[in-house]
């Protein structure tokens, strides 16, 4: 049994060292990339917001009527734009303080587009 241990030790042991070997030339010669930040977003102009809630509001209401194929999943991705353009329009009006988390449901939205009306925000 002793000798199987040392085998098995004596097999491992130059697959270990050269893959630690690696490792550390990898560390010691490729440089680690910059953390390179992008361009922060460009806030949109707050009548493109207003026409596309105004869109995106139209086209919820003829999914919810509509008897098209696969309309949950219409239904769901207008849903989810359409959030997001609230959020944006919250963000612009700079409203976003008391903002719900994502996902948010109907009485939520609700209360995000009575706050963005407040703000004075037109749809």
């Amino acid at each position: 049994m002793w000798r199987l241990i040392q085998y098995a030790a004596v097999c491992v042991a130059p697959a270990a060292l050269l893959v630690a070997a690696d490792k550390a030339v990898h560390h010691w010669i490729m440089p680690r990339p910059a953390k390179r930040r992008g361009p922060s977003p460009v806030p949109r102009d707050i009548g493109r917001l207003s026409a596309d809630l105004t869109r995106l509001y139209a086209e919820l209401d003829v999914l919810r009527s509509s008897q098209a194929a696969a309309r949950v999943h219409r239904l769901r991705a207008t849903t989810l734009a359409y959030d997001d353009v609230l959020e944006s329009c919250c963000t612009a009006l700079q409203v976003d303080d008391g903002l719900p988390p994502r996902e948010w449901s109907s009485v939520e939205r609700l209360e995000v587009e009575a706050t963005l009306e407040e703000a004075g925000l037109r749809w």
